[in-house]
């Protein structure tokens, strides 16, 4: 009986041992692991592409006047004159013109009509005592060596960016002139009639306003009739007559135009002061400062000089 007993209770100890003593066995249960994105890297631009960044509208340009230095300016200069030039002069405004330093092209390049240059412009390099350091003056020569010189005058440099060399040939002479843009202006400024004038070709009806626009004239008010009492009349002053003689001067040098310079001088005196220009249009000028006008003339090749304008 106890070998029953003994034999029930190890048959019972299996049974445990096999159904793990009545515990139940938690599920595995696989987690799937998701990679992390690694993050994107932008590409560095490439050197080529740097350089495009960079790019102005001067870096074109092939052709450079003067060497570039902290002191200069960038200035475009535009060959429009209809010829291919050979040599470029540049000076402080003065009135001797017999001194113009050095010719900066230096046979590096021919500025073919149509073209630009990009002019490093050092106005350090100009002053002299007797320029006043505002305007400046430009001088070029032709490859072809028969066509005269040319002379651009009193240039506001220092403020353009643009500059255009023309010529004009629209009337009995063919004139050089320049046009220019300063500073931030889209509007370009010309020297035509500021030529003209010098050479005494532009009569003061004839002058127009260059593109610049032109004040509207405000029209008068409307005056209401009222009755006043006759102001009472002030002593006369003794009349001055010098406004007179100098408006008479004037007209005696006008009526002088055609006719030669000593016929004037005789009428007129002696001019204050006096100097002589070669010009492309007309060959060698002369101008003669009065008081209050001055006198152009021409002379001809066998020395007659003949008043041609007087402003």
């Amino acid at each position: 009986m106890k070998k029953c007993k003994l034999l029930l209770a190890g048959i019972l100890l299996f049974c445990l041992a096999v159904s793990g003593c009545g515990k139940k066995e938690t599920p595995v249960v696989e987690v799937e692991v998701t990679a992390t994105p690694a993050p994107s890297v932008t590409a560095a631009p490439t050197e080529g592409a740097l350089v495009e960044m960079q790019k102005s509208e001067t870096a074109d340009i092939k052709n450079r006047i003067s060497v570039k230095s902290e002191n200069t300016t960038q200035i475009i200069l535009i060959n429009d004159t209809g010829d291919d030039i050979s040599a470029f002069y540049v000076r402080a405004t003065i009135d001797d013109d017999e001194e113009w330093g050095e010719e900066l092209i230096q046979g590096k390049f021919v500025l073919k009509d149509g073209e630009k240059a990009l002019y490093y412009f050092d106005p350090s390099t100009m002053e002299t005592e007797t320029s006043s350091g505002n305007t400046y003056d430009l001088r070029i020569a032709y490859t072809d060596e028969e066509k005269s010189e040319c002379y651009f005058r009193k240039l506001p440099l220092k403020t353009i960016k643009q500059i255009t060399l023309c010529m004009d040939d629209s009337g009995d002479y063919t004139i050089p002139y320049a046009k220019y843009l300063s500073g931030s202006s889209k509007v370009e400024t010309s020297t035509l009639n500021e030529v003209k004038k010098r050479l005494g070709l532009l009569d003061s009806d004839e002058d127009s306003d260059d593109g610049e626009e032109q004040p509207t004239p405000t029209s008068e008010p409307e005056q209401v009739p009222y009755d006043t009492p006759e102001p009472t009349q002030a002593p006369e002053e003794p009349s001055d007559n010098g406004g007179d003689d100098q408006d008479s001067n004037i007209t005696a040098a006008e009526n002088c135009i055609g006719r030669s310079l000593d016929e004037l001088i005789a009428i007129c005196g002696e001019p204050s002061g006096s100097q002589y220009e070669e010009e492309p249009e007309t060959g060698e000028t002369g101008y003669h400062y009065y008081d209050n006008f001055t006198v152009s003339t021409t002379v001809d090749e066998d020395g007659n000089e003949i008043v041609a304008g007087v402003w």
